[in-house]
C-alpha cells in the first residue's frame, strides 16, 4: 500500500498512527505561479525558476530535481500496485486539490493504479475551525483510513477536465467544469476560490489582498495576526507564511500599505481599494503568474466580476 500525501503534515500523523504501507510526498504549491501545458521537463523548469525567483528554492537545479523526484515517485507507485493499493490524501482546500487534479490527470494519461482509493474531507467534528489533516491527532487520522473509497472513473475524467481548464490562457473554462463536478466532492468549490484570486473588476484586488488589507485596516500588523485573520475567515485557502509574504510585498509595490518597524499599515489608496474607488492594477500595473493566466501590464485582463460570479475581459 502506497499513501500519497500533500505535504509532510499528513505522512508523519500516518506513520506515527503505524499506518501501514510506504508514504510519498507531493509539495508543490500549485496555486501560486505558472501552470502551463508544457511536457514535464519545461513544466518542471518554469516551477522551479518561479520557486527561486520568490526565494523558496535557491538552486534551479536541485528544485527541478525536487520536482522531478515526486513525479516519478508518483509513477512508479501507480505502475508497482498490481496487488496493492494507491490511497491519496487530500483535503478541501485549494492547495490540495490542485495537487489532487494534476496528479489523477497524470495518472489517467499514464496510468492508473489496479486500486486507487481517496481520503478527502472538509471538516472533523474533534476540530471546529478544521483547516486539514494536520489539525487531527495521530489516532483520529487513523480512524479515517478504514472509510476512504474508491476513486472512479467519473473523478479521472473531472480532474483532467480541470487540470486542462487551469493551464488555459483563457479562464473561463475553470467556472463551467466546477459546477459541472459530482464526483470530486470538494473540487467546485475550490475552483471558484482559485478564481476569486483573479483581480476583481472595481478594485484589482484578489480576495486575498482584499482580506489582508480589511485585516491590516481593522489594526492587524503583523503576519501572524493576518494568517489567524485569514484562517478565521477563510477555510478553503488556509494562508501561508510564504503566500502571505508574497500578498504582502505586493500590496507594498501597489501603495496600498506601508511597512513599519512595528508592522504595516494602510495607505489612503488601500482604503479608497477597499471602498472600491481606486483600481490597483490601473494605478500601478501587476505581474504575476496564476495558473495558465500571467497578469502583466495595467489592463484590459482577465478579472473576477464579484457581484456575477465570473471571469470577465476588462
Amino acid at each position: 500500500m502506497i499513501h500519497i500525501t500533500n505535504g509532510s503534515a499528513t505522512a508523519d500523523l500516518l506513520s506515527l498512527a503505524d499506518v501501514p504501507g510506504e508514504f510519498l510526498e507531493v509539495a508543490d504549491a500549485l496555486d501560486q505561479g505558472p501552470l502551463q501545458p508544457l511536457d514535464d521537463a519545461n513544466f518542471h523548469a518554469a516551477r522551479a525558476a518561479f520557486w527561486v525567483q520568490r526565494g523558496v528554492e535557491s538552486n534551479q537545479a536541485a528544485a527541478v530535481a525536487k520536482l522531478a523526484a515526486a513525479d516519478q515517485a508518483i509513477a512508479a507507485a501507480a505502475k508497482a500496485t498490481d496487488d496493492g493499493e494507491v490511497v491519496l490524501w487530500f483535503e478541501h482546500d485549494v492547495f490540495d486539490q490542485l495537487a489532487l487534479v494534476r496528479i489523477l490527470a497524470r495518472m489517467q494519461q499514464h496510468q492508473v493504479p489496479s486500486t486507487l482509493t481517496m481520503v478527502s474531507i472538509d471538516r472533523h467534528p474533534s476540530v471546529p475551525n478544521f483547516l486539514g489533516f494536520g489539525n487531527l491527532s495521530a489516532d483520529v487520522i487513523a480512524g479515517l483510513w478504514p472509510q476512504r473509497t474508491p476513486i472512479a472513473k467519473d473523478a479521472l475524467d473531472e480532474a483532467t477536465a480541470a487540470w486542462i481548464a487551469l493551464t488555459s490562457t483563457d479562464p473561463r473554462a475553470i467556472a463551467f467544469i466546477g459546477k459541472r463536478s459530482r464526483a470530486l466532492p470538494f473540487l467546485a468549490g475550490a475552483l471558484e476560490r482559485w478564481l476569486e484570486e483573479f483581480p476583481d473588476t472595481s478594485s484589482g484586488l484578489s480576495r486575498t489582498e482584499r482580506q489582508m488589507l480589511a485585516a491590516i485596516a481593522r489594526g492587524a500588523a503583523t503576519v501572524p495576526e493576518l494568517m489567524t485573520s485569514a484562517h478565521a475567515i477563510d477555510p478553503r485557502y488556509p494562508l501561508t507564511d510564504v503566500y502571505a509574504a508574497s500578498v504582502l510585498r505586493e500590496l507594498v509595490a501597489a501603495a496600498l500599505i506601508n511597512e513599519t518597524a512595528t508592522g504595516f499599515m494602510i495607505t489612503a489608496d488601500g482604503r479608497a481599494a477597499l471602498a472600491s474607488n481606486h483600481d490597483r492594477v490601473a494605478a500601478t500595473g501587476i505581474d504575476r503568474w496564476h495558473g495558465g493566466v500571467h497578469f502583466v501590464g495595467k489592463g484590459p485582463m482577465w478579472r473576477w466580476e464579484t457581484s456575477e460570479r465570473r471571469v470577465v475581459w476588462r
